[in-house]
């Protein structure tokens, strides 16, 4: 090996180690010069910029101030004492007087070159060029860019130059405006073309300074050459100092070193290259190949004591290698046991999941592959009505058929019909592939085959009695879960089936336990009190917070949830509203209760119409009546007034019997009017209805007009609201009359003094409706139903025959309407009248 190690260094090109570090210091050296003249090159210029910014600056400020002084100061002097229309060029053209200031500089000074032009300029010799037209339209581009300087190159070399543009101001369109407002020296110098039309802040001048920097920047150039020059000489010194530093510290004991070497090796490998390296002395080469000897003979001695320590550690590392080996078996025992584990785990949690059945068996299924070493897998379902197993759920096993028929010929995976007699059984199948086999795992559960799981691809050297009874477990679980999923569904199906039955009814519907908690509840029960079904179950029904009345909950006692038989209540709430509410208690066997059915109907429209009903027939019968006693007592009546007449004829000079006598008459004309209100009960005179399309708010208006003087003399307040659109109806004016006057002039009676009556019409749904509003003591509401009956009135004995409100309810419903009454005792009382709308053709109105 050292013989190679040397042949191999001895053909090689080396070179000297000397003449690499003289070559790599001269050109740091230089390059380290180079970068120094560059720095002050630039540092030179940049500072001859800036001075030159500065001395153009203030040239340019101090002509500013020239500008300034002539345009604010001496131009409006001039015009005054001369006039408007005169122009001296030399005193008053800014222009001018700047040239002639720089021409002048310029003499003493000639580095500095001005210049003053504009676009379209009157004296055409101060043209702006293309170079300054661009710079004037940069300045029009940024508006609030006042200045712009910076090196350019021009026709004579490099200069620094500042721009400024020229704004005219509104004293410059004095002379710069319209050819018509100059002064005429202006347009005789320099005729009326060009120059003119300019507006106020338009930029169309531009002012310049220029300073050549060629000179300066030879002399920079000069002075950087000369430094360079210097550095240089600086820098060979400096070579000469480090060399005599490297030579004297480095390579003088790197001889030393192969001295060393040398007398040490005793091969014939050291006077070999020794020979070698006598023509050029490469140091550092020769110091390599002598270390490459010293570690050859080190590694012999090394294999040396390698071989000694072989046979010990060839033991230690077979018995390392054992106990890793068991360490990595318990290991993988171990994570085995835990993926199992975790997977019956996951198994059991997928009985509670609330995902489809498919997604669930695929869960099972990469939950099954993480711990089988099979390629695929897939999960049957037992398909009772066409006897076979059909495929739910894949995974990486497209070889696996849709369905295997339950028939005991069948052989191989198909064979599905030994497992319906034997839930422990496990079917081994060998594939195309020749060493991988498929395995067939039963689902079963309480001995019913409910489906079948088929692991395909599984190597049979991985085939263990334990891996069979973990796929029997696995299958049994797997089992489990669909049997439970199934349950479920059904379940499920039963309650949304029970509930969409409960939705079915319109009317509220709920259940409850025996404890008075809400098990189930209805669509309309949720909606009439406005409440979420999730957050109601399990209250009771005392606990419910909504803005309606609870008809259950109102009439619910102790009783209702003890009574085991079905019974049934009427509920009148807050509002009026009536319900017929049905308890329909289920029992258990032994005769407790296990659940209450609450049902209730809204039975108020019912109840109105059977009372309209009961009071039609209740006038009829009382109005046959009326006709027949009316036609009875009206000509003993007629007797009896005549007599009286008679006896009072011949009885005049008889003050105290004329006296009876008017008392008789008296009473013998109110027994009149109350036959004649009987026959207008009855019906009785024969008149015929006569019906017009009239004015509802026409007639209420006229009938106020009539009561007048009586809200007058008790001070009541009159509100009247008619409806803008006049609604119309078709009514006998008369009987629609009479019934308004009867329910203002109660209203009025109710009130008494200082009372307050309302009285609105409006229209709704086609339909005029008429209310009467008084702040009365009210009626009561055991009263409300008699109100309307004949001869029943809450008036003192003597002050009311009862008739009036029965005639008018009468005369309503003969006009196809409603009359109702809505009072609260010690509040008010409201009589409302809702008569069919027409439009409003051939009215008639009535003063």
């Amino acid at each position: 090996m050292i013989k190679d190690i040397v042949r191999d260094l001895a053909n090689r090109d080396q070179h000297h180690l000397r003449l690499r570090f003289q070559v790599g210091l001269g050109v740091i050296l230089f390059c380290f010069c180079l970068f120094t003249a560059t720095v002050i090159y630039h540092f030179q210029k940049r500072l001859l910029e800036e001075e030159t910014a500065i001395q153009t600056h203030l040239v340019m400020t101090t002509l500013e101030s020239t500008r300034g002084y002539i345009r604010e100061v001496l131009r409006p002097k001039m015009f005054e004492a001369l006039g408007e229309d005169h122009f001296m060029l030399e005193a008053m053209s800014t222009s001018y007087i700047t040239r002639v200031i720089m021409d002048r500089f310029g003499e003493q000074i000639p580095t500095f070159r001005y210049r003053r032009v504009a676009l379209d300029a009157r004296n055409p010799i101060f043209e702006a060029d293309e170079q300054e037209r661009e710079m004037i339209a940069f300045f029009k581009r940024t508006p609030d860019l006042v200045e712009q300087q910076g090196m350019s190159r021009c026709k004579t070399g490099q200069a620094f130059t500042l721009y400024r543009p020229v704004v005219f101001l509104s004293s410059c369109l004095h002379c710069h405006g319209k050819p018509g407002d100059a002064p005429s020296a202006i347009r005789d110098q320099y005729g009326a073309k060009r120059g003119f039309y300019r507006q106020e802040n338009e930029i169309a001048g531009l002012l310049s300074i220029s300073i050549p920097l060629d000179t300066s920047l030879a002399q920079i150039r000069n002075t950087s050459l000369r430094m360079f020059g210097s550095t240089i000489l600086v820098a060979l010194l400096l070579y000469a100092t480090i060399w005599l530093l490297f030579h004297q510290l480095i390579l003088t004991n790197l001889r030393d070193v192969l001295t060393l070497f040398r007398s040490n090796l005793t091969t014939d490998t050291a006077d070999l290259e020794f020979r070698h390296r006598q023509g050029h002395r490469e140091e550092l080469a020769e110091l390599f190949v002598h270390a490459r000897t010293l570690v050859g003979d080190l590694k012999e001695s090394r294999s040396q004591l390698q071989e000694y320590t072989d046979n010990l550690e060839h033991k230690v590392a077979e018995r390392t290698e054992a106990l890793e080996r068991s360490q990595d078996l318990l290991q993988e025992q171990v994570r085995k046991r835990n993926r199992e584990l975790r997977l019956y785990n996951t198994l059991t949690e997928l009985i509670t999941a609330t995902d489809s059945l498919e997604t669930i068996l695929h869960k099972a299924i990469v939950e099954v592959l993480q711990v089988v070493p099979a390629k695929g897998a897939g999960i049957y379902l037992r398909d009772t009505p066409s006897e076979c197993f059909r495929l739910r759920c894949a995974e990486q096993a497209t070889e696996l058929p849709q369905k295997i028929p339950i028939d005991p010929q069948a052989d191989g995976v198909d064979d599905a019909a030994s497992y319906l007699a034997d839930c422990r059984h496990i079917k081994l199948v060998s594939q195309d592939t020749g060493e991988d086999i498929s395995i067939s795992i039963p689902l079963c559960c309480r001995n019913q085959l409910l489906g079948l799981m088929v692991l395909s691809g599984l190597h049979h050297d991985l085939i263990r009695e334990t891996l069979l009874d973990l796929m029997l477990s696995v299958g049994q679980q797997i089992g489990i879960t669909i049997e439970s999923l199934q349950t479920t569904r059904q379940l499920i199906r039963s309650s949304e089936l029970l509930q969409s039955v409960f939705d079915g009814i319109s009317d509220p519907l709920i259940l409850m336990d025996p404890d008075g908690r809400l098990q189930m509840v209805n669509e309309a029960f949720l909606l009439r009190h406005d409440l979420s079904r999730d957050a109601i179950l399990g209250m009771k029904l005392d606990a419910i917070s909504s803005d309606r009345q609870c008809f259950f909950s109102s009439r619910l006692q102790e009783g209702d949830l003890l009574e085991t038989v079905p019974h049934s209540r009427e509920v009148r709430l807050n509002d009026d509203s009536i319900y017929d509410t049905r308890f329909y208690p289920i029992t258990n066997r032994d005769g407790s209760i296990r659940a209450i059915i609450c049902f209730g109907k809204d039975i108020t429209s019912l109840k109105a119409t059977e009372r309209r009903i009961r009071q039609t027939e209740k006038l009829v019968a009382i109005g046959q009546l009326a006709a027949g006693v009316a036609h009875e007592i009206n000509n003993p009546l007629g007797v009896i007034l005549c007599h009286t007449n008679l006896i009072r004829e011949n009885n005049a000079a008889d003050r105290e019997l004329i006296d009876d006598i008017n008392v008789i008459e008296r009473h013998t004309e109110n027994c009149r009017r109350i036959v004649a209100n009987l026959l207008d009960f009855s019906r009785s005179r024969g008149t015929a209805m006569v019906l017009q399309s009239q004015s509802v708010s026409a007639i209420m208006d006229n009938v106020l007009s009539m009561t007048q003087r009586q809200f007058i003399a008790k001070r009541i307040h009159l509100e009247k609201i008619f409806s803008d659109a006049d609604p119309c109806c078709q009514i006998d004016g008369n009987r629609i009359r009479q019934v308004f006057l009867n329910l203002v002039m109660n209203s009025v009676q109710a009130v008494g003094k200082d009372g307050k009556i309302r009285v609105t019409t409006a229209i709704r749904d086609d339909r005029v409706v008429i209310k009467i509003e008084d702040n009365g003591p009210g009626i009561d509401k055991s009263m409300i139903d008699k109100i309307f009956d004949p001869f029943f009135t809450t008036k003192e004995p003597g002050q009311g025959t009862g008739l009036g409100l029965s005639i008018s309810y009468g005369i309503i419903r003969e006009h196809n309407g409603e009359i109702t009454v809505d009072s609260k005792p010690g509040e008010f009382t409201c009589f409302t009248i809702t008569l069919p709308q027409v439009q409003p053709t051939g009215m008639q109105g009535e003063k």
